[in-house]
Formats: structure tokens, sequence, C-alpha cells
């Protein structure tokens, strides 16, 4: 569902928490964004913000005998003066996991020091603006936010 008014607009998707649900996530945000004139580099950093914390939900937030659970994407684009800014928030059902308190991996100087996993959450923290966190009794909210 997408609510449209003058100052703010708001898109709303409640899909499965799959990888496969991913594109509708990113196709939707992409042309809300291109619709209020985010710069294509910032769009960027955004989907793959967004990207990053929808597929750590749909790989970790449920446990295998529970999947799929839904995941609710919302993005809220306000417009003051001359500078939007574009908050998304994800919420699930799942297993609390809060990205904000897991420190910052520590960072390869060369190839074979790289080990998987642990970068994805500190590309959204220097990609974005703002990241944060709240359990609200069974539900994960993490949100992120930034400016143009």
């Amino acid at each position: 569902m997408t609510h449209i008014s003058s100052d703010t607009t708001t898109l709303s998707l409640t899909l499965p928490a799959t990888v496969g649900a991913l594109p509708e996530v990113i196709n939707s945000l992409c042309a809300v964004l291109d619709e209020h004139g985010c710069p294509h580099p910032t769009a960027d950093k955004i989907a793959v913000a967004v990207e990053e914390l929808f597929v750590n939900v749909a790989h970790y937030a449920y446990p295998e005998d529970e999947r799929p659970g839904e995941v609710r994407v919302t993005c809220v684009i306000t417009e003051a003066d001359d500078e939007h800014c574009v908050t998304i928030t994800l919420e699930d059902e799942g297993i609390a996991f809060d990205p904000v308190a897991k420190p910052d991996p520590k960072l390869a100087t060369s190839v074979e020091e790289v080990k998987i996993g642990g970068l994805g959450i500190l590309m959204v923290k220097r990609m974005m603006d703002s990241l944060s966190y709240e359990r609200h009794g069974e539900t994960n909210r993490t949100t992120t936010s930034k400016h143009w």
C-alpha cells in the first residue's frame, strides 16, 4: 500500500521473510525514492542497506521450523524546505537481534584475513545517517534513515 500526501510519502509492505521477496522490497523502495528525486548514488546506498537488513531477517529471524515468517517494511519520506529524509523500518516477530549492539568487526588488512559475515551491518552503519533497534514485546523493529 502506498500513501502519498504533500509532504510525506509512506510505502508499507508485508511480505514473507524470504530472499525471494527482496526484489519487491527493493523495486518498490527505489520507485518511491525516484519519485522524490533521490540522487541515484544515494538511492543505491539506501537499497544496499535495506537489502542487508532484509536478508538478515530472512536468514536469521525465524527458526528453520517456523519459516517463513513475515517482515513488515515501512518507508516514510519526508520533505522540509529542500531536504528529504527517508526512514525505513523493518519489523518481524523473529528471534531478538540488535544489530546496533553488535560490535563492528575488525577490518582485514589483506584478502587472506577476510572473514565471512559481520560486514553487512557495518556497511549499513556507514552508508546511512542512523540505525536504531527496539524490541517491543515479540517484535523486532530496526530503523534506518538517510537525508538528501
